[in-house]
């Protein structure tokens, strides 16, 4: 049995015999069965193994088992053995004919460490290991049922004879083949266990009585509890405590296992307790060491839970008779007509209060006035719902379906003030008057709460303070805060002293039940009855008191604490529930383990369980079996109704808490691949404790293309696929590049080539004109000179194109032979200047060749005419820093007023700096132009010397 719920185990599974009728426990929390029939049976929590007659047990009927040290002792119907624990090995057997052809070993008793065990018919033996034999000691009382040992005494069973069935004898005694004289009980008792009290429980079931049950021994007298305890059977066989829990089992034939709960911090106390076969409450309060119960039929005072004396509804309506003969004022009040008519078939008590040392009782006939004796003192014709007295003899009353009043002397009738319901301040329908501070609070089933003081009323639903209007129950706590709670379940901490103000609302989802019955405060606690039991809370904790701690019934119509005891009164009896260990003790939170688990639908293998819980903390699954059912339990739970759950998995996106629920099942569909914690919190509403476990890891492995390792390689094929197309690629490109740039500096060249194709013929023609002229002008000497340095140009025009630099000394003279050529052209009216800079190295530094040659032929071209004065061309060459600066400077007219040279000056720059961006690309602006109308122009090249 685990937490309420039974799992059967039979011969199917590994056991010896179905009929079980021995269990035992050793030290290493292994597990003995005997079988009445099979023989012995070992469960180490994985399997079971037997060990029977053919492995060298006495007999396989087994009747009792006991262990003592590392040794089972093993009782059968034909005599005992003895096993070694830790070998599984038989070290003793000894099988005795008795005197019916039996030797029915029927119980074990350990004294002073020997070990001794009584038969059926045969007496009360010894075994002697060491001898290996055993040896009789006492067969003055042969039948023996059962044993049991407590201190220095022995309680033998004998037999069911009627006062007769046990006996009580000291050890030395009964050692000693002394007689017993003490002597009681009815019926064959089968089994004695002993509580942490020291309290006897002896498990009865006549042979040839019915007198079995529970029976509890004390003070050498034996008690029935099967009414207390509530067990129904008359056959009872096997007892078993537990004293960690405190609880008893009860073994029965015929009805199964009671479980008691001993501590009884709950007790019942039924109509059958004080000899009533009904006992409906109607309000329990205490005064002094007097418990004082109001039921429908009386008055009952109560001393240590018994009645010390009881004023019965015929005593009360008796005394009213008597008073309305007797006292004539009494005809001055309101209802002594109607009341003094009634029958006492409609006489019913409604209430009690205890005001000023005085029990006041209120019925459907008046108030009566009752001392701490139980003598009625007084009657008072009020029709009542709700009273209190504001002074000794001022009365305010709520007349039931009526009005409210107040009486100055109640006792007289006299100064009666009656307070119409029109007036919305004034209270009606109320249930319950309470006195704080200076002023009574009022509280009201239709209309809410109200004050009052000095004879005014005040409403706080009605004035819109507090628009809570079905209230049901009402009480003051210790710090002087009243405690409401409303129709529809919902409890209010109201400070109404200072100023009003909630303190505090515990609202109806918090607590277990719908309906409240009843209100009581203590301390920091509230006891709130609803129709699931009793709540405790406190600081939002709620706390749930039921069946299972023994409050059977829950239909509450009264309460009442006094000290630590909380007393609730209901049609049944009442409850009386002694809460300081209760509240005081703290709740040790047991463990959740796993009992099953389902993948893909299919139980795994028993084999990974050890004592019905899955043996590790961790599972690992394929990728393919990611649906998982979880079953778990808490271990031993002592009140397994109370446990609420809630789970959620840990590394799962987007998981949250699932809903609370009594459900000890989680089910995981389709879990991706990862690694996962199932966390479960525990509510547990004996204690009001919340509590968090992880109960398991999970690990769902990828499929393969989804691990490290197919994924590196995956990766690594990948990179070096992209690699070698990197490779080429880039190789492609840069041969592209390289075959693009040998293109472009073909292109260049050719340009270059074709520009200097051009010039020659351009040249060549002026000079052959000029040659011309000259021999018109039978000017010999000129022509030839002309020729002579025509056909130098035309040499070193021829030199130079073909190569890619020549020195700037090369360069120099080209241009002077140049110059000289086209000066003759001008008459030599041209002044020319050429400047070099000395740190120049003119045979160091190269140019490209035929770069300055067309700006200078601009100037001859374009910038002189017949209107120049003095014109005048200067060249200047100087180093800056790592640059070669030439300057073209000319007097001429400008480039503004120039015309039709402009697109041959635009396309000539323009060539000239493409050339030298194909050579030097990191050079920019390597040509600069600056002009002046008139004042001639001015062309800056700058060329990196490389």
């Amino acid at each position: 049995i685990q937490n309420g719920a039974v799992k059967n185990y039979y011969t199917s599974d590994g056991l010896a015999h179905n009929s079980c009728w021995a269990i035992v426990e050793d030290k290493n929390h292994n597990m003995w069965f005997g079988s009445h029939g099979g023989g012995l049976t070992f469960y180490d929590g994985r399997k079971f193994s037997i060990i029977n007659q053919k492995k060298g047990l006495i007999h396989d009927k087994i009747r009792r088992l006991f262990i003592h040290e590392n040794l089972l002792y093993i009782g059968t119907e034909f005599g005992i053995s003895v096993l070694d624990i830790k070998t599984h090995k038989i070290i003793l057997s000894k099988k005795i004919v008795g005197s019916r052809n039996l030797f029915q070993v029927m119980d074990f008793v350990e004294i002073n460490s020997e070990i001794y065990f009584g038969t059926f018919n045969d007496g009360f033996w010894q075994v002697d290991l060491v001898a290996k034999d055993i040896k009789l000691i006492n067969h003055n009382q042969p039948d023996i049922f059962s044993i049991h040992q407590k201190k220095d005494s022995l309680y033998i069973c004998h037999s069911d004879v009627i006062n007769n069935a046990i006996s009580k004898i000291s050890i030395d005694d009964y050692l000693s083949n002394k007689e017993s004289n003490i002597h009681f009980g009815s019926s064959v008792f089968w089994n004695f266990v002993t509580d942490k009290r020291g309290d006897i429980y002896v498990a009865g079931n006549g042979i040839n009585f019915s007198t079995g049950g529970i029976y509890k021994i004390a003070n050498n007298q034996i008690t029935n509890l099967n009414d207390v305890f509530g067990v129904d059977s008359f056959e009872v066989w096997s007892l078993y405590y537990d004293s960690k829990n405190d609880t008893l089992y009860i073994g029965t034939i015929n009805k199964g296992l009671f479980k008691v709960d001993l501590k009884q911090q709950i007790k019942y106390y039924p109509p059958s307790f004080y000899n009533k076969s009904k006992l409906d409450i109607v309000s329990i309060t205490n005064t002094q060491n007097t418990q004082l119960i109001l039921h429908k039929n009386g008055l009952a005072f109560l001393n240590g839970n018994k009645i010390r004396t009881e004023i019965t509804n015929s005593k009360f309506f008796a005394f009213a008779q008597y008073s309305f003969h007797t006292k004539s004022n009494l005809k001055e009040y309101e209802y002594f007509s109607s009341f003094s008519k009634t029958s006492i078939e409609a006489f019913e008590l409604k209430g009690i209060k205890i005001i000023n040392s005085k029990i006041w009782v209120n019925s459907t006939i008046g108030l009566f006035e009752i001392n701490i004796d139980g003598v009625i003192l007084g009657y008072y014709p009020y029709s009542v719902s709700a009273f209190d007295f504001e002074k000794t003899n001022k009365i305010l009353y709520q007349v039931a379906y009526g009005r409210f009043c107040t009486v100055d002397n109640f006792k007289n009738n006299t100064s009666f003030t009656e307070f119409l319901p029109n007036n919305l301040n004034n209270p009606k329908e109320a249930f319950s008057i309470l006195p704080l501070g200076d002023k009574y609070f009022i509280f009201s089933s239709s209309n809410g709460l109200y004050n009052y003081k000095n004879g005014k009323f005040y409403s706080y639903y009605f004035n819109n303070i507090w628009k809570e209007n079905e209230l049901v129950q009402a009480k003051i706590n210790d710090k002087k805060e009243i405690v409401i709670a409303n129709s529809f379940g919902d409890v209010f901490i109201i400070d109404v002293l200072k100023n009003f103000k909630i303190i505090k609302k515990i609202n109806r989802t918090q607590l277990i039940g719908n309906s409240i019955s009843f209100l009581e405060c203590y301390k920091d606690y509230l006891f709130i009855g609803t129709e699931k039991g009793l709540n405790i809370y406190k600081n939002g904790t709620i706390r749930l008191v039921d069946e299972e701690q023994g409050l059977i019934a829950k239909a509450f119509s009264s309460s009442n604490i006094y000290g630590t005891i909380l007393t609730m009164g209901t049609q049944k009896g009442y409850f009386e529930f002694d809460f300081k260990n209760y509240i005081s003790t703290e709740n040790i939170s047991k463990e959740i383990k796993i009992t099953g688990i389902e993948v893909n639908f299919e139980t795994i293998s028993q084999n990974h369980f050890k004592w019905l819980s899955y043996n590790y903390d961790h599972i690992t699954l394929p990728y393919n079996q990611n649906t998982i059912s979880i079953n778990f339990e808490p271990q031993n739970a002592q009140y397994p109704n109370k446990l609420n759950y809630r789970y959620r998995v840990i590394g799962l996106t987007n998981s949250d808490w699932s809903k609370w629920t009594k459900d000890k099942n989680i089910n995981l569909t389709y879990l991706p691949n990862g690694n996962y914690k199932i966390r479960v919190e525990k509510k547990d509403l004996f204690s009001g404790i919340i509590t968090s476990t992880d109960i398991l890891k999970i690990q769902i492995k990828p499929p393969f293309w989804k691990t490290w390792w197919f994924l590196m390689l995956s990766f690594s094929f990948i990179s070096i696929i992209i690699y070698l197309i990197y490779k080429k690629r880039i190789r492609a490109i840069k041969n592209q590049e390289r075959a693009k740039a040998d293109i472009q500096k073909r292109l260049a060249e050719t340009k270059m080539e074709a520009l200097q194709s051009q010039m020659n013929p351009h040249f060549i023609f002026n000079a052959m004109n000029s040659i011309q002229n000259y021999i018109i002008d039978n000017n010999t000497d000129d022509a030839l000179m002309y020729m002579g340095e025509f056909s130098k140009i035309i040499r070193q025009t021829l030199n130079n194109s073909s190569a890619q630099r020549i020195v700037l000394a090369d360069e120099i003279e080209y241009l002077q032979s140049y110059i000289k050529l086209e000066n003759m052209r001008f008459k030599n009216q041209v002044t020319f200047e050429l400047t070099i800079d000395e740190e120049l190295d003119l045979f160091e530094t190269e140019i490209p060749p035929m770069l300055i040659q067309p700006f200078i032929e601009n100037v001859f071209v374009h910038a002189f005419d017949s209107r120049s004065l003095n014109p005048s061309l200067t060249i200047c060459f100087e180093q800056q820093d790592n640059y070669l600066i030439c300057k073209i400077i000319d007097n001429g007219k400008g480039i503004v007023s120039r015309n039709l040279s402009k697109l041959h000056a635009s396309k000539g720059i323009d060539l000239a700096k493409e050339r030298i961006a194909l050579f030097q690309y990191d050079n920019s602006n390597p040509i600069l132009i600056s002009s002046t109308l008139n004042e001639g122009t001015t062309v800056v090249l700058k060329l990196k010397i490389s």
